[in-house]
């Protein structure tokens, strides 16, 4: 009986897999797309076990797909599983090269765990790609890892380049600002701050930036102003607890 079951087993697995076989490439393809935008939408809701189940199943149909295996480094992320998220990147990128949003964000995660050259990497290969539609991306997220680096100089320059194509981008100007400031071109990081908060955008780092910065240039009723903005609306943050601590050093000083 046992062995009748058994071989009941195997030929349901051949079956299955011959079923698999004989899907067209365009059939798989279908599939691991609709899998993979199924993953995509449950990690989008928090529902991260659910992703990885449907992601799971979009790499058992096509171990080689890049935006499956990309969609999987994400998730891995999510989930604290840094030589994993590492893999299926490498995977991803292995596959298409070309695939810039992966290039990009594993550029990223690289240089936020401290793999500074690695990222750097990633970013100039982006950058180089004539096929990368969002090039300001890369420009920036080399420019951070350059920061992170220790290299402001560097850093501000394809921050600036950036700004070329998104004139606007709050996350650009602030960073832009914060090199300024790191090279002590006080002119330089008040102007990009004033560009920032000109868009409506104010945040509690780029506020206590802005009274660090205005007071190296001893503006002091400018320095005053954005201590008070801050205060009043960030009154629980970490930069406000900090403007505190800034405060009692000048006093003291």
């Amino acid at each position: 009986m046992r062995a009748g079951l058994a071989m009941i087993g195997v030929v349901m697995l051949w079956g299955c897999q011959s079923m698999l076989d004989l899907e067209t490439p365009e059939q798989k393809n279908q599939k691991v797309e609709v899998y993979t935008q199924l993953g995509l939408g449950y990690m989008n809701q928090d529902r991260l076990a659910s992703s990885l189940e449907a992601l799971e199943d979009a790499l058992r149909v096509d171990p080689l797909s890049s935006p499956a295996n990309y969609a999987m480094a994400l998730l891995k992320i999510r989930l604290g599983e840094v030589n994993d998220a590492r893999y299926h990147f490498d995977r991803a990128l292995l596959t298409d090269p070309r695939n810039v949003p992966a290039r990009n964000d594993f550029g990223t995660f690289l240089c936020e765990n401290e793999d500074l050259k690695g990222g750097i990497a990633q970013f100039e290969m982006a950058i180089a790609d004539p096929f990368n539609m969002q090039v300001y991306v890369s420009q920036y997220g080399l420019g951070s890892c350059l920061l992170a680096a220790g290299d402001p100089r560097e850093a501000r320059d394809y921050f600036r380049i950036a700004l070329i194509g998104q004139p606007n981008n709050r996350v650009i100007l602030y960073q832009s600002a914060v090199a300024s400031f790191e090279l002590r071109e006080f002119l330089s990081a008040r102007g990009f701050l004033e560009r920032l908060f000109a868009t409506g955008w104010e945040s509690p780092e780029g506020l206590l930036l802005a009274v660090q910065t205005e007071t190296e240039l001893g503006a002091d009723n400018l320095a005053l102003d954005y201590a008070t903005r801050l205060k009043s609306s960030f009154p629980s943050s970490d930069e406000s607890k900090r403007l505190m601590t800034l405060i009692g050093e000048v006093s003291n000083g």
